[in-house]
């Protein structure tokens, strides 16, 4: 069964192709901006919800006029589909609407409402469909492959692997940090999945270790947390204050900009090559995956917001969902008020939350000597229904996957003293 993949390549445009970017994308976001104006004119002055058939033929007729001739100096493609995201828009505002009953956030804004876009934006994009005939042209090896798109010309792509199919759409886009990339959209043959190794495995999600991992087959491992932000908070420091001393649009101020977008694309590419390979490790070399249900974005407004961000939990979850369902893989997750850090997995014995500071307590009444992580990830490997292998192996598997040794521990860097709790 083919699947719709997005296939990315970096974009090297010359200076007259990134002027000729430069118009474009200035007016995909003017026909943008139309379309929302006149949904708000419409709906504040007649009550009324216009069609995208009236609202296309209507920015046909208009872009005619002779104020707005430079519309037509680009491609018509990327304005109409600008129009047409900007319909899915509506759609799947009204959709949320009809499914929740309120469109309102915590501060009184409309969750998912279609927003006029600005020029100062990173982020700019124009998507050309197979109408606009676009061309790809790859000599066999050669490092570059090159994109014809209309009115622009021939832009340079470096070449990283070959398209599967004839793409459908492609999507030219400029980054905040000056980079071009260019996003085609292709049918392609789904990868075999590969042989798992674990019947199944429980993760616990921490700031310590970012992946506390249990599998069914009584191995267990912890993945360090990458910390890629506050490694660069330093740098990020200088060039804040840096910034704060320019004046606010010379080349200098640019210059300054442009370096600090660079550094925060570095970061972003790094947190989620980590998440990345990890989610592919665990979905890969396990039949069912057991996870919590976290809530990041409450998290994000705590004091320890700034580490949830750096940890890229979100990334590694939502991967770890995608490649399950590709290959045909089981991915639960657990109730988010799951006590899994609260419960002995030995006894099952309940004794109410504990402070971030204990990284491993004793049970007062069993007396294992349990890590935290490694507790919580067995207390949801078992809420996920998925430890039944566990129990056919022993009764001393579970306390030997749980259990935390002192010497070992102490090893650990940021743990704290042990924790005896009564």
């Amino acid at each position: 069964m083919e699947t719709v993949r997005r296939y990315n390549y970096r974009a090297y445009p010359t200076r007259d192709q990134r002027m000729a970017l430069s118009r474009l994308f200035g007016a995909c976001r003017y026909a943008w901006n139309w379309y929302v104006r006149q949904r708000l004119t419409d709906w504040n002055f007649n009550r009324s919800r216009p069609s995208y058939a009236e609202l296309s033929a209507k920015f046909n007729r208009t872009k005619t006029e002779k104020a707005l001739e430079w519309l037509t100096k680009v491609s018509a493609v990327p304005l109409a589909q600008s129009l047409r995201q900007c319909e899915k828009a509506y759609s799947a505002f009204f959709r949320y609407v009809e499914k929740h009953g309120c469109h309102l956030g915590h501060k009184g804004r409309p969750l998912g409402y279609p927003r006029f876009k600005s020029r100062h934006c990173g982020e700019q994009s124009a998507t050309f469909t197979t109408s606009a005939r676009f061309h790809v042209r790859h000599e066999r090896n050669a490092r570059w492959m090159f994109l014809e798109l209309p009115k622009i010309g021939e832009v340079k792509l470096r070449w990283s692997r070959d398209l599967p199919s004839r793409p459908s759409s492609v999507t030219l886009m400029r980054h905040a940090d000056g980079t071009y990339e260019a996003s085609f959209v292709v049918k392609t043959e789904p990868k075999p999945a590969p042989k798992p190794r674990h019947d199944a495995c429980g993760i616990d999600m921490g700031l310590e270790s970012l992946a506390s991992i249990v599998y069914s087959d009584g191995t267990r491992e912890k993945v360090a947390p990458l910390r890629a932000l506050r490694k660069a908070e330093r740098r990020l420091r200088r060039l804040n204050k840096e910034l704060s001393r320019r004046k606010r649009g010379s080349n200098n101020y640019s210059k300054t900009r442009a370096t600090k977008a660079r550094l925060y694309v570095r970061i972003g590419a790094q947190r989620r090559d980590l998440a990345y390979q990890l989610a592919s490790r665990v979905a890969g070399e396990n039949q069912a995956v057991a996870m919590e249900t976290l809530c990041v974005k409450g998290l994000m407004r705590t004091r320890m917001g700034k580490s949830v961000a750096d940890a890229a939990w979100s990334t590694f979850t939502d991967r770890v969902d995608m490649l399950c369902a590709q290959w045909g893989r089981r991915a639960v997750r657990i109730d988010r008020w799951c006590p899994s850090s609260q419960v002995c997995s030995q006894c099952r014995r309940k004794d109410g939350p504990k402070p971030l500071n204990v990284r491993e307590w004793e049970c007062p009444n069993c007396g294992a000597f349990l890590d935290r992580d490694w507790n919580a990830a067995l207390n949801i490997l078992d809420a996920a229904g998925l430890a039944e292998s566990l129990n056919a192996r022993g009764g001393d598997v579970r306390r030997r996957l749980a259990q935390a040794g002192r010497d070992a521990i102490a090893r650990e860097a940021g743990t704290h003293r042990t924790a005896r709790l009564h």
